[in-house]
């Protein structure tokens, strides 16, 4: 069931142009900003997504969540990624991450307080 959930999401968001919102509404019509998601949980659900270079990132959530919001969260993931990579590509993802690096990757940043 999972990996046919992960084909039909990589299909969906692969075809898509990248002139084209990266938003995927949940629902059972063939609009084009429509997916059908018998396969995750309802109509309530939608796709966000980032398309960079070789790699995506998709996000499934409910209709309460802000597209924005998780754009951000997208661009700040890949940020750190490119911390800890330098260029972060499929095999560093496949080969190369522990839980060493990403714990590091992931501390809050101290911030001094000018008084």
């Amino acid at each position: 069931m999972q990996q046919q959930i992960i084909k039909e999401t990589f299909q969906l968001v692969s075809k898509r142009d990248d002139n084209v919102c990266n938003f995927l509404e949940g629902g059972r019509s063939k609009a084009p900003n429509t997916f059908c998601c018998s396969l995750i949980g309802g109509s309530d659900y939608k796709l966000i997504y980032r398309h960079y270079a070789t790699l995506y990132f998709v996000f499934c959530v409910d209709s309460s969540e802000s597209e924005l919001g998780i754009l951000d969260l997208i661009q700040v993931f890949v940020e750190t990624l490119d911390k800890c990579f330098e260029n972060v590509c499929e095999l560093d993802l496949i080969f190369h991450v522990d839980k060493k690096t990403l714990t590091m990757a992931l501390q809050p940043q101290e911030i001094s307080s000018v008084t």
